[in-house]
């Protein structure tokens, strides 16, 4: 069968009409910006904790270390996309180049950059030295926010619901943990979650969209533990290696101190 020039052209205009009304394929949006596609779902949250002073009373249970503090509840999960990496200091050159930003309180603000610029060959290395409100500055200038609890261990242990999350043992050839600093993001592919997200445990703690106020204190909370172990106290803040349902109760004292070298965050839409 032959066709005219004139009906081929048709044609092809109506196909191409057809495909622009066609969703775009989780492949194609999933890689979208260096994000990730997670199915919407409903979550068993579950945190396990070791007790520390200060924590508010939970049910208990007697844990490998001691006494624990559980949370357990279901939680529905929309659609969202999650950084495959930690937000690097080069991603955040760009925001700051693009936006002006200038922090409230500039104590430690960037403290390892010199003269407004990351140290040479560390422009894949995670962003640190910024607190809660500088990385929601930086996720609403790329239409992000920070992604809570929930969207971060769901991504991180998947619907096996892993401890890790690569499985359920540890292997130290996975993660950036007990180790001299920070190395490049998605430096350990070996250890992906179960949707491919880098770096979940250790390289740097990441903050959540956690805040809380208890009248005392004001705090949030910090996944995936960092590079750095401490050592010397059961009283030191965990913030080595942490499981996917283990967190850091992270107190506020004010910008300036809260900027750490081990703290970074990712982001989600």
């Amino acid at each position: 069968m032959s066709y005219s020039l004139k009906q081929v052209f048709k044609l092809t205009h109506s196909l191409i009409f057809i495909s622009l009304l066609l969703p775009i394929s989780h492949a194609t949006a999933s890689t979208l910006d260096d994000m990730i596609h997670i199915k919407g779902t409903r979550f068993h949250y579950v945190q396990e904790n070791r007790m520390r002073e200060g924590l508010e009373l939970k049910p208990f249970q007697e844990g490998p270390l001691g006494d624990a503090y559980i949370d357990a509840y279901w939680i529905d999960l929309e659609d969202y996309y999650i950084d495959k990496t930690e937000v690097t200091n080069k991603q955040f050159k760009a925001f700051l180049d693009a936006s002006g930003y200038k922090p409230e309180w500039p104590m430690n603000f960037l403290k390892h950059w010199k003269n407004g610029k990351y140290p040479r060959g560390k422009g894949d290395h995670p962003v640190v030295y910024i607190d809660f409100n500088d990385a929601k500055a930086y996720a609403a200038w790329a239409g992000k926010a920070l992604p809570t609890e929930a969207q971060w261990q769901y991504a991180a242990q998947g619907e096996e619901y892993r401890d890790l999350p690569w499985g359920n043992s540890w292997d130290g050839t996975r993660a950036n943990v007990n180790s001299k600093g920070s190395k490049a993001v998605g430096s350990y592919p070996a250890g992906a979650s179960p949707f491919g997200v880098l770096d979940m445990v250790g390289n740097v703690a990441e903050m959540t969209d956690s805040f809380n106020d208890d009248g005392w204190h004001w705090f949030s909370y910090l996944r995936g533990g960092s590079w750095f172990k401490p050592f010397g106290s059961l009283w030191y803040v965990e913030n080595g290696l942490l499981t996917n349902t283990q967190r850091v109760k992270f107190w506020w004292l004010n910008p300036g101190f809260n900027r750490s070298a081990t703290i970074g965050f990712r982001c989600v839409k």
